[in-house]
């Protein structure tokens, strides 16, 4: 058992107390893998965090939450994320502190190289630090593989790391990306609040509004995943010197991938994205992106490269509006100059390197509703098409315009097209295990045994 990503119970933290609801009941939400190691595997082998806080941790003070203390531009007495002017990453170095505090808070007690033998600790100074979603497992297609937990994404392609110069088009060779999410242990009592011990949503109604059990996550929430692609140094060459790891993924042929077929491979870190609560913002979180991009550091942390910040979708920016009304897109700052970086979101709103490049970050998270009695969901049918459409970012539509509207928990999705799911406050994690519970309480077919 790879103890980097498994806290013995004799170690529990002294101030909090913590419950594996994993040990309460045998379902396959607390599953650690699609697939177990093979008998001989002598490499890293991932451990389910799902010890989670049964009571509210402390609350962020300057010190364990630096971010939430650092002052906006333009405010003297009260800070907050405004929309009066446009951002700029090059004169206002707030945002590039911003969202270095959080990467120092993320990097502590993690090696300086995230090689492949020790990975993700989730152990910082003896007490867990990071947590994982149940139910992560249960897709035999996407779920979480054996070696370091890593979920299929987002196929990207070489225009999506080059730009000018590689394939114009998606019909090249593709590069998949695979994933692994955390939360700190304040997001994580959220978590915990939220899922019986049988995996099943504990659904709570306050003020006539649904959710489960804990939403909204509390300020001094943190969310970090580092993707990984397939792509190799070779055909990308900033990514010279970035992290190898294993990860039991897709069987690649000349055809593309085996969804149903998984071996051992190489994989290469791209991308860290992180996740804030903060109350300051208008839709209640800060989201950031960093590209790796060689260039000589001393560590991996020092190629990891911030392409921006985005607060809120930019609803007064195209396509949300028609072009003659549209306005510079201000609540997103862009690093625009990172070095070989080729593409951000739609009209100026964030994007990382493996991203879609017609979407932004929180448009995208901002998807995040589910039923937990829908065994079958369907993306722009029954839940919000938070993978794009026809047309996304490319003219006005009553589709666009719900795509990049800014909203806070509890809101529903913007457009009034799906009144009685439940927001889970940004987090598409919550929305893949509310919808693979229900899946399994349906005894539905598994994708790969249909």
């Amino acid at each position: 058992m790879d103890n980097l990503h498994y806290m013995p119970r004799t170690l529990l933290s002294t101030c909090l107390l913590l419950t594996p609801l994993a040990a309460l009941a045998d379902s396959p939400a607390w599953n650690n893998a699609v697939n177990t190691p093979p008998s001989d595997w002598q490499g890293p082998t991932f451990e389910l965090s799902d010890e989670y806080p049964t009571e509210m941790p402390p609350a962020c003070t300057t010190a364990t939450c630096p971010w939430l203390a650092i002052k906006l531009p333009d405010q003297v007495k009260s800070v907050d994320f405004n929309d009066t002017g446009v951002p700029n990453w090059s004169t206002e170095p707030v945002y590039n502190e911003y969202i270095t505090s959080i990467l120092n808070y993320i990097k502590q007690g993690q090696t300086m190289d995230l090689n492949n033998a020790e990975g993700l600790k989730i152990n910082v100074d003896g007490q867990t630090r990071w947590y994982h979603i149940p139910w992560m497992a249960y897709a035999q297609k996407t779920g979480r593989e054996f070696v370091h937990g890593l979920t299929n994404e987002r196929t990207a392609h070489l225009s999506d790391f080059y730009g000018v110069g590689a394939p114009s088009s998606d019909t090249g060779r593709g590069f998949e990306t695979w994933a692994v999410g955390m939360y700190n242990d304040i997001g994580a009592y959220t978590v915990g609040q939220s899922f019986n011990s049988d995996g099943k949503p504990v659904l709570e109604t306050i003020n006539g509004i649904t959710s489960t059990k804990g939403m909204p996550f509390n300020e001094g929430t943190v969310v970090v995943k580092f993707l990984f692609s397939t792509v190799t140094p070779s055909d990308v060459d900033y990514l010279q010197n970035s992290p190898k790891w294993q990860a039991n993924r897709h069987v690649e042929t000349k055809s593309g991938f085996e969804q149903c077929s998984r071996k051992v491979q190489d994989v290469h870190l791209v991308q860290v994205d992180v996740a804030v609560v903060d109350s300051r913002s208008p839709s209640r979180w800060v989201y950031g992106t960093f590209a790796y991009i060689n260039n000589n550091g001393k560590s991996v942390w020092d190629n990891l490269q911030p392409v921006g910040l985005q607060w809120g979708m930019d609803p007064w920016t195209f396509p949300a509006v028609p072009k003659d009304e549209s306005i510079t897109a201000r609540q997103s700052v862009l690093n625009t100059s990172i070095r070989h970086y080729e593409h951000f979101g739609c009209e100026g709103r964030l994007a990382g390197p493996v991203d879609n490049k017609l979407s932004s970050c929180l448009s995208c998270h901002a998807g995040a509703y589910a039923n937990p009695d829908d065994s079958n969901p369907q993306m722009g049918v029954t839940i919000p098409p938070i993978f794009g459409f026809d047309g996304l970012c490319e003219q006005y539509s009553q589709e666009n315009v719900n795509y990049f509207q800014t909203t806070q928990f509890p809101q529903a999705y913007s457009g009034g097209n799906y009144p009685e799911l439940l927001n889970l406050d940004t987090s598409l994690q919550m929305q893949i295990a509310v919808q693979e519970q229900a899946k399994y309480a349906a005894n539905s077919p598994r994708e790969c045994e249909e």
